[in-house]
C-alpha cells in the first residue's frame, strides 16, 4: 500500500468569534495560508482545535469549511474523538455528508479500558467507517493502544491505514515499528518535539500543531527527514523545539495564537475555555518574538 498521508499534516486550530461561535471566515483563511505555504494535508477537529468543546454538528461544519478550501488535491483527516460507539457512529455519519479522505479514531476519554474492550470499541468503529482510517494515541486519554493491540487491529482491519503517535514514548514507537511494516503503514508522529527522530527511524510524516503558526518551518523537518538528510532534519527540529518550549509557557493554545502573528497569515482568536486560558505574559511575548527573529536571521540554507 502506498502511503496515503505523508509529510506535514497540520492539526488545525479552531478560531472563535467574540461570542464564542466558530469563526469560519478566519478558519478558511488559515487553510488558504497553509496551502500557500506548501501544506497538503489537514487534521481536522483534533484536541488542539478544541473538538472536545464542539458539538458534533459544529465538528461537521468545521470539516465542511476546511474541505471547501481543499480544491487542488489536498487531503483531510477528520478526528473522531468520542466516548461511546454510538456517538462515534453519529459523528462518522455527519462526516460522511462532507468530502474528506480519512477518519482518525481515539480511545475513549477518561476511564481506562481493557485491551479486549478497546479492541471491541475500535473494531466496531473501523467496520462502521469502512474508509481509510487511522488511530490516534493521545496522552490526554485514559487509555493508550499498546503496540500489540495496534498490530492486531492493523491485521484484522484492512482499512486501518496508519497511526498518529502522540505518546512521546520512543520505546513504544519502536515496539510498534517492530510489529507493523512501516513501508505499508503510515506512521505519523503526533508530538512536535519528536518529529525528526521518529521519521528518521521509519515514520513518513507528522500531525503537527506547530504547523499552525509555523507551516514552512515544520514542513522543513519532514522534507529533510524524507530526503534522508539527518543533520538538516535535526537542525530544523531543534528550531521548532526551541519555539515550542516558549509556547508551552502559556496555557493551552494562547501562545500558539500569538505566534500566528509572526508568519504573516491570519490569526486565530479566542477560546471556549475561560478567557484567562488565552492570556500570554509580556515576558513570553518578548521571548517568542526575539527567538523567532534570531532564527530568521540565521537560515538553515
Amino acid at each position: 500500500m502506498a502511503h496515503f498521508f505523508q509529510n506535514l499534516v497540520t492539526e488545525l486550530i479552531t478560531p472563535f468569534n467574540d461570542d464564542g461561535s466558530v469563526d469560519h471566515e478566519t478558519l478558511a483563511a488559515i487553510v488558504d495560508f497553509q496551502i500557500k505555504n506548501g501544506v497538503r494535508h489537514f487534521f481536522v477537529n483534533g484536541l488542539g482545535g478544541e473538538s472536545h468543546l464542539l458539538s458534533l454538528q459544529e465538528r461537521q461544519d468545521v470539516l465542511r469549511t476546511v474541505s471547501s478550501r481543499c480544491t487542488n488535491g489536498e487531503k483531510t483527516m477528520a478526528c473522531v474523538f468520542v466516548s461511546t460507539v454510538r456517538e462515534g457512529k453519529e459523528l462518522i455519519d455527519l462526516y460522511s455528508d462532507v468530502r474528506h479522505d480519512a477518519v482518525c479514531l481515539t480511545a475513549p476519554a477518561f476511564f481506562p479500558y481493557t485491551e479486549q474492550a478497546l479492541y471491541a470499541f475500535t473494531s466496531e468503529l473501523l467496520e462502521y467507517a469502512n474508509q481509510p482510517s487511522y488511530i490516534y494515541n493521545c496522552v490526554q486519554m485514559g487509555t493508550l493502544y499498546s503496540p500489540e493491540l495496534l498490530a492486531k487491529l492493523a491485521k484484522d482491519h484492512s482499512n486501518l491505514y496508519g497511526y498518529k503517535n502522540a505518546t512521546r514514548d520512543i520505546v513504544h514507537y519502536m515496539q510498534c515499528l517492530m510489529r507493523i511494516d512501516p513501508t505499508k503503514f503510515d506512521f505519523l508522529d503526533g508530538c512536535d518535539a519528536t518529529i525528526a527522530p521518529t521519521m528518521l527511524v521509519g515514520g513518513v510524516g507528522c500531525v503537527s500543531f506547530m504547523g499552525v503558526p509555523f507551516p514552512k518551518e515544520t514542513k522543513a523537518i519532514c522534507d529533510y527527514a524524507l530526503a534522508g538528510n539527518t543533520e538538516k532534519a535535526m537542525q530544523a527540529q531543534y528550531r521548532i523545539l526551541e519555539l515550542r518550549n516558549i509556547l508551552k509557557k502559556s496555557p493551552f493554545n494562547a501562545a500558539y495564537m500569538l505566534a500566528m502573528e509572526l508568519t504573516g497569515g491570519p490569526v486565530a482568536r479566542n477560546t471556549r475555555m475561560v478567557p484567562e486560558m488565552a492570556q500570554v505574559s509580556d515576558a513570553v511575548r518578548k521571548e517568542l518574538y526575539e527567538t523567532y527573529a534570531r532564527q530568521q536571521a540565521e537560515p538553515l540554507e
